[in-house]
Parts: C-alpha cells; sequence; structure tokens
C-alpha cells in the first residue's frame, strides 16, 4: 500500500518530467523562431492565414444584414467567430514578423513577403472559390519569377 508520502514524491516526479518536457518544448519552439527564415514562414502562414479567416467571417455575414450605422456594422463584423480568430492569427504573424525582421534585413524580407500575394491568390481560388483569371495568373507569375531573383540574388549576398 502506498503512503500518502510516497504518493506525493510519485506525484512531484510526474510533474517534474511534465515541466522538463514543457521547458524542453519551449526551447525548441524558441530556438526554431530565432531562425529567420522559420519566423519568416510562419508570419506568412499566419498573415495569409488570417486574412482568409477574415474574409470567410465577412463572407458568412448576409447582405441583408448589412443595414445599419458603421458602428452597428463594424460591431457586426467583430461579433464572427471567424473574423475575430483571423485576426487573431494575423497578429501572431505580425509577431513573428517581428522575430524575422530583428534577425535579417528588411530590404531582403519585404520583397520576399510577396510570397504572401501568391499564397492568398492560390488560397483564395482553392478555399473561397474566387476566381483566378488569367490576367491575374500572369501577374502572380510575375511575383513568384521576381521571388526567385530575389531570393538567388540575396543567396549570393554574404549573410
Amino acid at each position: 500500500m502506498a503512503t500518502p508520502k510516497r504518493v506525493l514524491v510519485e506525484w512531484e516526479d510526474q510533474e517534474q518530467g511534465r515541466n522538463a518536457f514543457y521547458l524542453r518544448t519551449v526551447r525548441l519552439v524558441r530556438d526554431m523562431i530565432s531562425r529567420w527564415w522559420v519566423a519568416f514562414s510562419l508570419s506568412s502562414v499566419c498573415v495569409v492565414g488570417g486574412h482568409l479567416m477574415i474574409k470567410r467571417g465577412l463572407n458568412s455575414i448576409l447582405v441583408s444584414q448589412s443595414h445599419g450605422g458603421t458602428v452597428a456594422r463594424l460591431l457586426q463584423i467583430l461579433a464572427q467567430p471567424a473574423v475575430d480568430l483571423g485576426l487573431l492569427v494575423y497578429v501572431f504573424g505580425s509577431a513573428c514578423w517581428i522575430i524575422a525582421v530583428s534577425q535579417k534585413e528588411i530590404s531582403f524580407l519585404y520583397p520576399l513577403s510577396s510570397v504572401n500575394y501568391v499564397l492568398v491568390a492560390l488560397a483564395s481560388t482553392l478555399l473561397l472559390s474566387e476566381p483566378l483569371h488569367a490576367r491575374r495568373v500572369e501577374g502572380v507569375l510575375l511575383i513568384a519569377f521576381g521571388m526567385v531573383l530575389l531570393y538567388c540574388r540575396g543567396a549570393e549576398e554574404p549573410q
């Protein structure tokens, strides 16, 4: 039979194990996000995802319900869970952007962030059933080509 003291010791050992796991996980995430490319990638994914969630929430508001003043309309928009979640995801993406910019030149990162235009165009077509016309495809391809040029140029420069 386990004594109360033995149960307490076992519980403390389990807690220390959980705390150690938690600390290792936090360190791993911190180390990963401290790499500019991870922070930049998270920023892009979160910013694009946030915008798409906001758009999904706005699409769910019926046009007939859009009557009222500006404040009433804003409150109606903010009452949409998808809009709220999209804003939170966008804020997290902005925090990742700050981390990336603190580690790499903004003159390199900002043009590279045009990947967001490409991702939004593709994701809005796939997830929101928005049309992607030929002229828009040409523009997206031009942006993608520019990113390739930027990356190739950036790879030649000293880190």
